[in-house]
């Protein structure tokens, strides 16, 4: 028994507990629905209102465009100037452009020329045409459309038939409402059909007050939105409507555009289907309640179903608490005084405030100015009956940061209208406003960085079909851009490269790389060239980005035609120099051959002292001409680095010794410091850093005056391993040099001092030479001085470390020689001097016959050639040019002859350049002598192969 009461307590709470259950879930469902509706409601009104406003403005705008224009008519009518002509094709084409820009607008033009009547009118078929009006103008009432007319002081009259309805609905045939959409215009107390497809007045009614309403709203400018009822005919309806008033100009008064859509329409489609799945998901829920009443006796099951659905359920209200945290937003409720009643504890979060203070902001008449804002809104809403305020605004939180923030607020009517309140959701959305500003301006800066691209950009499909085209400032291409879209890129191209294009183009899509291909396009005689560089944009597009290089290949050409042109000169150049050096010491050979005979003589003190004057003066010409071939060479590139193995610092002393003479004569301190790195062996160019170091100390010594000291430093800095800065240094206590000329001192032929009564001679080539030396080898030169208080020269070069490596028969240096007179009977040979220039051969005779040798003279190479044949010979003195046979090609056939292997051939010839001297040893020459030719230099030369047959004699 108490069992069975127990089933039924149960059957019954089950009972109650479900059919509560199925109400609250209805009520639920009832109440999602209608918010929703509310939304779809107030966003197809915010819809309606914003087409009907844009509609209304283009008319206005058009109209007022009109009037401006009928105006510009009278105008032209009233102008002084006009003859007959005017008045017959000038003013049908005046007219006809307004009929064409306000096109369904004008029906007819009346124009009172005093004399007569004509229209303008046209056809159905677009046909313009222009008669005499017979008739006359007529009158207002004689038509069915409204008429425009305006005078003028010399007589002539207008008048325009307008046409409205029909210019209306031209206008607003592109808004689309909905398919149960209706556009009407109002004119007057009339409403008009804009709706496509029907012709006269509306077939809608509108109920009465609604219609009184709206015009009421109308006469006093006044945007309205209306829910009214309709009848079209048999059937009926409610409805939303928007009319937006609009100045029809001086025709008509209480113009307005309405725009209405059906209620049904509204929550019909998503709505209808939510509706028929929420009733199938109430019947369900139903079903299942009576399912488990029926079930009772199942408890267990019963219970652990109960538990499942509370476990999905408090689920579901998880994930809703979750998403309401992740919108970032608070909710609040108000009064109908605007003061907060309610709202929920994220509003800290998001605002900064406390809650407290949040509610005392909106209380009274003086509080926060958001609060003030928002209570101001909400009063425009009011006054402009809408339901709702849907607004975002930038707010400041009290720590200073800005964030973004949308409001959206449902505002409360009871029964009557009377405003209860609002509630309203306030999210955070910062992030997102950041997002889609940084997509707006991202879109901004891309378009200006197309729009300023200077080349040209075309975007294709993959067959190479044109999709886009960009042209700046091309007018050879701008008139084509247009007309390549849809055209293949193919199709673009002369055929000639057409293929090389099409390989380009297919090769960028495949391997997704950029490909580049030359183009040349012609426009009537000229030639313009494009570097096209194609690479995919994504996977159905491609892009080419084509740079105009015409202007380049035109400055190619031009620098291809100065470099031949520079390479003839540098030719010429070299080819003048050799040519003047060849003149130059020809004659110096005999000058200083014959001073170097006069010096082994024996003169008085005065004649040593003008052979002195004279030797000299012979030197510093030769230097100076050496100075300005050795600066041709290297300007010309023709200078070569030439390692050998070498000492640094005994060779900076053999260099320093060469000027303790002179400073011991001026009375210098000339002195030497160099660090013990620098006694090891090193590979580099000895003869060009000597060059250096000589003209370094010689120019310091020449510039100390007396009493004064010249110091130089050398010292070696590690690089890398087996690579090392050689480091000389240069400092004197001379003149010095003013600062404005130290940047120029390595100029050619520059002198700080330069007049023709300069206190130092020079060429001014010493330092360029140097420069240009140090910089070849990897160096620079540095310079710094201060006028009177000295200079310091210094420079630097890098250095390999050479390897030891013992020698097992080292060779000594010859004992130095002061008087070579007779030296034949020492160094017995057999020469023969082949020489032409009789100048030449008697100075060459001379020094021979001083040292002691017997010679014979050959007048040319073939010459040469037939002595080396008939007699035995131990070395040939061969000048270079000569006629015949000249001195290379002697020594060629020399050389092929049998058993005269072991002659030796020494080169003179004026001619100093390296390669001169390269093309001797080529040509089978065991070495060479540049002209002049100094006795001491001969007799070093002769002695040596002298020693070289006696030593090959001995082996």
């Amino acid at each position: 028994m108490k069992k069975r009461i127990g089933n039924r307590r149960d059957f019954w709470l089950t009972i109650i507990s479900g059919s509560g259950l199925v109400i609250l879930v209805v009520m639920l469902g009832v109440s999602f629905f209608i918010t929703i509706t509310d939304a779809e409601t107030n966003s197809r009104k915010r819809f309606l209102r914003k087409q009907t406003e844009l509609a209304a403005t283009e008319i206005e705008i058009a109209i007022d465009r009109f009037e401006v224009n009928a105006e510009g008519v009278i105008d032209y009518l009233e102008d002084e100037d006009l003859d007959e002509d005017d008045f017959g094709g000038d003013l049908t084409k005046v007219v006809k452009e307004v009929f064409n820009n306000y096109p369904g607008l004008i029906d007819t033009v009346w124009i009172n020329l005093q004399d007569s009547v004509i229209y303008l009118t046209r056809t159905e078929r677009n046909d313009f045409i222009r008669n005499g009006a017979h008739e006359g103008i007529p009158t207002n009432g004689s038509r069915d459309f409204e008429y425009f007319s305006n005078g003028n002081e010399l007589g002539f009259e207008i008048y325009f038939s307008l046409n409205p309805v029909k210019f209306s609905k031209d206008f607003v045939t592109h808004y689309y409402l909905h398919k149960e959409g209706t556009k009407l215009l109002m004119l007057g107390e009339e409403l008009r059909n804009l709706d496509q497809g029907q012709q006269g007045r509306s077939i809608i009614e509108i109920d009465d007050l609604s219609f009184q309403q709206i015009q009421s709203d109308v006469a006093i400018g006044v945007i309205g939105l209306y829910e009214i009822d309709w009848k079209k005919g048999p059937t009926s309806g409610s409805g939303v409507l928007v009319q937006y008033p609009f100045d029809f100009g001086d025709f008509y008064e209480n113009a307005a555009l309405l725009f209405m859509i059906e209620s049904e329409s509204v929550t019909s489609g998503i709505y209808s289907t939510y509706l028929l799945l929420f009733s199938g998901f109430v019947f369900l829920l139903i079903g299942t309640v009576i399912f488990f009443t029926l079930s009772l006796k199942n408890r267990l099951e019963s219970q652990k179903l109960l538990e499942e659905s509370a476990e999905e359920i408090s689920e579901l209200f998880d994930q809703q608490n979750i998403l309401l945290k992740e919108l970032r937003g608070f909710v609040f409720f108000h009064n109908f005084k605007g003061e907060i009643t309610r709202v929920s504890d994220e509003v800290e979060e998001i605002l900064g405030h406390p809650k407290s203070e949040f509610l005392e902001a909106f209380r009274g008449e003086e509080g926060h100015m958001d609060a003030l804002n928002v209570k101001s809104l909400v009063k425009e809403a009011l006054s402009q009956y809408k339901s709702f305020i849907d607004l975002e605004y930038d707010f400041e939180k009290p720590d200073g940061l800005k964030v973004r923030l949308r409001i959206f607020e449902k505002l409360v009517f009871d029964e009557v209208g009377r405003f209860n309140g609002g509630l309203g959701i306030c999210t955070d959305i910062t992030a997102q406003f950041q997002i889609n500003q940084e997509l707006i301006e991202s879109g901004k800066r891309l378009q200006n960085l197309i729009d300023n691209i200077p080349d040209i950009i075309f975007t294709y499909d993959n067959n190479g079909i044109v999709l886009e085209a960009h042209v700046k400032d091309q007018k050879f291409l701008k008139s084509r851009s247009d007309a390549a879209i849809g055209v293949s890129l193919f199709d673009l191209v002369p055929i000639e490269q057409r293929e090389q294009t099409q390989f380009a183009f297919n090769l960028a899509r495949k391997t997704e790389q950029i490909q580049t291909v030359d183009l040349k396009l012609r426009d009537g005689e000229d030639n313009q060239y494009f570097e096209v560089r194609f690479f995919p944009l994504d996977t159905k597009r491609m892009m080419s980005i084509s740079k105009d290089i015409t202007s380049q290949r035109i400055w190619e050409k031009g620098l291809v035609e100065a470099m031949n042109a520079a390479d003839q000169a540098s030719r010429a150049k070299s080819e003048f120099l050799a040519n003047m050096s060849h003149e130059i010491r020809t004659p110096m050979n005999g000058l200083l051959g014959i001073i170097d005979l006069l010096d082994q003589t024996t003169l008085d003190a005065e004649q040593l002292q003008y052979l002195d004057i004279i030797k000299n003066s012979g030197n510093s010409l030769l230097n100076i001409i050496k100075d300005i071939l050795d600066y041709s060479k290297i300007e010309a590139g023709k200078i070569e680095i030439n390692s050998t193995v070498f000492c640094p610092a005994d060779e900076l002393e053999k260099q320093v010794n060469i000027f303790y003479g002179l400073a011991q004569k001026k009375g210098v301190i000339l002195t030497t410091i160099y660090e013990p790195e620098t006694k090891e062996l090193m590979e580099g160019d000895v003869e060009k850093i000597n060059q250096v170091i000589l003209n370094l100390v010689g120019n310091a010594v020449k510039f100390t005056p007396k009493g004064g000291t010249v110091k130089v430093n050398l010292e070696i800095e590690n690089i890398s391993g087996e690579i090392n800065y050689l480091k000389c240094s240069v400092k004197d206590s001379g003149i010095g040099i003013p600062a404005e000329e130290i940047p120029r001192l390595t100029d050619p032929f520059y002198q700080v001092e330069s007049s023709s009564s300069r206190s130092y001679q020079g060429s001014g080539l010493g330092l360029a030479i140097a420069k240009k030396i140090v910089e070849l080898m990897g160096g620079e030169l540095s310079i710094s001085s201060e006028q009177g208080k000295g200079a310091l020269f210094a420079f630097s070069v890098i250095l390999k470390k050479a390897p030891i490596i013992f020698s097992e028969n080292p060779i000594s240096e010859m004992p130095k020689r002061r008087n070579w007179n007779g030296m034949a009977r020492e160094y017995p040979m057999r020469i023969i001097l082949a020489e032409d220039n009789d100048l030449n051969l008697q100075l060459m005779t001379l020094i021979l016959e001083q040292l002691g040798y017997d010679f014979e003279v050959a007048k040319n190479g073939q010459e040469a050639l037939d002595m080396v044949q008939q007699k035995e010979f131990d070395i040939i003195l061969m000048d270079v040019q000569m006629p015949v046979l000249n001195g290379l090609e002697a020594a060629k056939e020399i050389r092929k002859l049998e058993g005269k292997e072991k002659i030796f051939i020494v080169g003179l010839s004026a001619n100093v350049f390296e390669e001169d001297q390269k093309k001797a040893v080529d040509a089978g020459m065991d070495d060479y002598l540049t002209k002049p030719i100094r006795l001491v230099a001969l007799a070093e030369k002769i002695k040596e192969y002298s020693l070289k047959r006696s030593s090959s004699e001995m082996t």
